[in-house]
């Protein structure tokens, strides 16, 4: 493997944009990037955070609370629809409203849901996602259209055709959650979400590191194989994995808004600076889905070298 990636660039493992992690070599500027390490074996975090929500009986995730003001003012057009959900949205409920998204119209209210479900109570959820709808011209159409491939090809092939005609200022992090509640209304088998959170966790705990700063349908299509090779191990579902990837590492993140007690476990506890930290380095990395490519792909590689400082010298 590393040899062939050599010989394929020349001088690679000369080469400073190289990073070797999990035993595969990836640079931040080739177009694609190898990402699925040379081991597969599931990492312990995740066999350990599978027992810990097993023994408190599997509980689902949360709902997430919104702020209905600001997503009423940025939508007035959509006041009687945001009126009528609930005040905290959960899966369910999101995919509930993705049955109709291969229609124009059921495809702008499902977007919305989705995007509430993903913001929760930020204060900048509304206007990034009206921003989405404004900035490119007939998205709700564009919306429809990828539903209608992720119900007949599935998560893969929408994950795709979004690459290959992306709308404006929607990333992988925030499109992968439309496309899992599509998916999961329209079939048995959700596309798992690709986003900061899941992407943070991964590289600390299994040396991945994905670029979601770019639709490319080669890194999504490996960490769903990824995903799907550890359900196996598991009895899971590959969404089901990445949800308690999701929910183990945002708990032990500290986050009020989203934290679980079950997904904390009581020797991988942080000090209180630490978790504060965490969570900060988080926050800018979810800041960071719609910027420009190279700042935003700059930019991560500075807040996992950051993460990984506080994970072996500050959190010790």
């Amino acid at each position: 493997m590393i040899a062939s990636r050599a010989q394929a660039t020349g001088s690679a493992l000369a080469d400073p944009a190289f990073l070797c992690c999990g035993g595969t070599w990836t640079t931040v500027e080739e177009e694609h990037v190898a990402v699925i390490p040379s081991d597969r074996r599931l990492p312990s975090a995740l066999t350990d955070a599978v027992r810990r929500w097993r023994e408190h009986g599997e509980p689902a995730q949360p709902a997430s609370r919104w702020s209905r003001g600001s997503w009423l003012r940025r939508f007035p057009d959509h006041h009687t629809f945001l009126a009528s959900l609930p005040e905290s949205i959960d899966r369910a409920e999101a995919t509930r409203h993705a049955a109709r998204s291969t229609t124009p119209e059921g495809a702008e209210a499902a977007f919305l849901v989705a995007m509430i479900w993903g913001y929760g109570p930020s204060g900048y959820g509304a206007w990034r996602t009206a921003r989405v709808l404004a900035e490119n011209p007939r998205a709700a159409d564009r919306l429809a259209e990828v539903a209608l491939v992720a119900r007949d090809r599935g998560g893969l092939a929408a994950f795709r055709d979004l690459a290959d005609r992306p709308l404006r200022y929607l990333g992988v992090a925030f499109g992968t959650k439309y496309l899992r509640f599509v998916t999961a209304a329209q079939s048995s088998e959700p596309a798992p979400i690709l986003d900061a959170v899941v992407r943070r966790w991964l590289a600390t705990h299994s040396g991945l590191r994905l670029n979601i700063d770019e639709w490319r349908p080669a890194v999504y299509e490996d960490y769903v194989a990824l995903l799907t090779s550890w359900s196996e191990e598991l009895a899971l579902t590959a969404d089901t994995v990445e949800q308690l990837i999701f929910r183990s590492a945002i708990s032990q993140e500290g986050s009020a808004a989203w934290g679980e007690q079950w997904a904390i476990a009581a020797d991988a506890a942080m000090p209180p600076p630490a978790r504060k930290a965490h969570a900060m380095l988080l926050e800018l990395d979810r800041l960071f889905d719609t910027a420009e490519v190279r700042l935003a792909r700059e930019a991560r590689r500075h807040l996992d070298e950051l993460a990984r400082i506080i994970q072996q010298d500050w959190a010790d």
